[in-house]
């Protein structure tokens, strides 16, 4: 085992930045952006559309090093083979004030798996003008990489054997796809294009009947034999305004749309090129990302929030960028990142009280948790906030029915939480039956199991033949709480004091 850290590494990723966009099809593949006006620009897939579809209201599109003038054309992809992805099996991810005992942690990991493991660095180091900005995460992996089949079947095996660990696998694009885009012109003209069309839009674009914004750069590109991908590049700032308006709703104060811009603005920058590797785009347009609506208007107070928190993330550490999740209501606490997701330390994700004084209650204790629920604290308790508080009941055919979709335990008698986080939510549960018991890790999983139920900060008793949950807030509970933030907004807090509030120990940093 080498004693330098840095030489046990497998280097994932290095972001190139272009002063330029590039045509160069392997230079798209290299997760490289552009700038304009000092500002990033991304590219985001935006659709799939069906060989023979028609683009229209175009000025002109580019097919290798040729600039072809056309009003409208259709396209249809021929010759193509895909993109070669394998994946590592991700076993824990390591906080950096874990990277010293690394070797020790690997070896635990390959006696348990039987697997050799290796650390592996997801992410990297990149400048934007004169700012330095990290992405990097460090997990202990396989050292083999495998086919998607292969990984999937491992991800099944180890998930059953440690289901209090995060085991998940991580994409390593080892070659790009390739393909001939046959493209006819509205004068009746045929061209070949390999592997990418690169549309020159007028002021409004359309595909297959779809309108988009103009102005934009679109690429078309194949990621199968019968389907074209209709790609748009555009600075992260006009992308933001597209995606604010699906993460809060327009009535909430400026300052809380100010907040939000800045922890959704992280997660992209937190994001970049960890997902979609064998792809040309960054992010998608779908809640794997970000959702963004590319159709309509947007109000001019989403813009304003954009517009006067321009380039501002959340940074830890002086460089690194942080996880910003959040949730629609914390219910008055909200949860430590380890406890929902079983991931590494996040100090500034440990969980925090929602209130301007916090309360002397341990929400891990049932005796505490009970107190809690029967009080109106944090949040303010807004009247737009449905899940603050709420109750929810079963009939014990109903329970019986959920319970034993997963493992057939017979009648359900008793409902044992057997671990909690600092929220109060439930990360371990055990449902014991009259034939036997169930064990459920993971408080998506509880809430999945339990037809979707708002949250897993809950209590149950069974009260006139009925399960009776009574609980608080909805979603993870992990960073910011929206409602909580459209609370504080109210208050006429500014969003420096929001983030502060759920971001403990960042800093809010604007990096262009």
């Amino acid at each position: 085992m080498r004693k330098n850290i840095a030489f046990c590494f497998v280097i994932f990723l290095l972001f190139s930045l272009s002063a330029g966009i590039s045509q160069e099809f392997d230079f798209l593949h290299s997760a490289s952006f552009s700038f304009k006006n000092s500002i990033p620009y991304i590219r985001v897939h935006v659709k799939s559309y069906e060989n023979g579809t028609k683009l229209e209201n175009i000025k002109s599109f580019e097919c290798g090093n040729r600039e072809i003038n056309a009003q409208s054309l259709t396209f249809s992809v021929r010759d193509f083979t895909p993109a070669v992805v394998k994946y590592k099996i991700a076993f824990q991810e390591l906080a950096q004030n874990e990277l010293r005992s690394h070797a020790d942690k690997s070896k635990i990991w390959s006696l348990k798996t039987g697997m050799e493991t290796e650390i592996f660095v997801h992410g990297a180091i990149f400048s934007i003008n004169k700012s330095t900005v990290d992405n990097r995460e460090y997990f202990i992996t396989s050292k083999e990489l495998f086919t998607k089949n292969e990984s999937e079947k491992l991800l099944n095996k180890f998930r059953g054997l440690f289901p209090d660990h995060n085991i998940v696998s991580i994409p390593v694009h080892e070659s790009n796809a390739s393909s001939v885009i046959n493209v006819r012109t509205d004068d009746g003209k045929s061209y070949k294009c390999r592997n990418l069309l690169l549309i020159h839009p007028k002021t409004g674009f359309v595909a297959g009947g779809d309108s988009y914004p103009g102005n934009k750069n679109y690429f078309i590109t194949p990621v199968s034999g019968a389907k074209g991908e209709l790609v748009i590049e555009d600075s992260v700032e006009n992308i933001l305004q597209r995606i604010l308006p699906g993460e809060m709703f327009l009535s909430a104060p400026l300052e809380t749309l100010k907040a939000q811009a800045v922890a959704t603005r992280t997660d992209i920058f937190m994001q970049l090129g960890k997902r979609h590797v064998s792809e040309i785009w960054h992010i998608c347009s779908e809640v794997h990302c970000q959702k963004v609506i590319w159709n309509g208007k947007i109000d001019s107070k989403f813009v304003q929030a954009v517009k006067e928190t321009e380039g501002q993330v959340l940074l830890f550490n002086g460089t690194h960028v942080a996880r910003a999740p959040y949730c629609s209501s914390a219910g008055g606490r909200t949860e430590d990142i380890r406890n929902v997701w079983f991931t590494a330390e996040k100090p500034y994700l440990s969980g925090v009280w929602d209130g301007d004084r916090p309360l002397q209650l341990d929400l891990s204790k049932e005796d505490d948790l009970a107190k809690f629920l029967g009080s109106d604290y944090g949040e303010d308790n807004i009247k737009m906030n449905k899940r603050h508080r709420w109750e929810v009941r079963f009939t014990q055919e109903k329970l019986n029915e959920l319970v034993n979709s997963r493992k057939k335990i017979g009648n359900v008698n008793k409902i044992n939480a057997l671990s909690r986080g600092v929220s109060g939510r439930i990360c371990k549960i055990e449902f014991v039956g009259s034939a036997g018991k169930l064990t459920v890790y993971g408080e998506l999983n509880i809430r999945k199991l339990l037809d979707n139920l708002y949250s897993s900060a809950f209590l149950a008793r069974k009260d006139d033949g009925e399960w009776v949950f009574t609980g608080a807030g909805w979603g993870h509970g992990v960073g910011m709480s929206q409602m909580g933030a459209v609370s504080l907004g109210r208050k006429g807090k500014d969003f420096r004091f929001i983030l502060k509030r759920y971001y403990p120990k960042t800093e809010i940093s604007k990096i262009y």
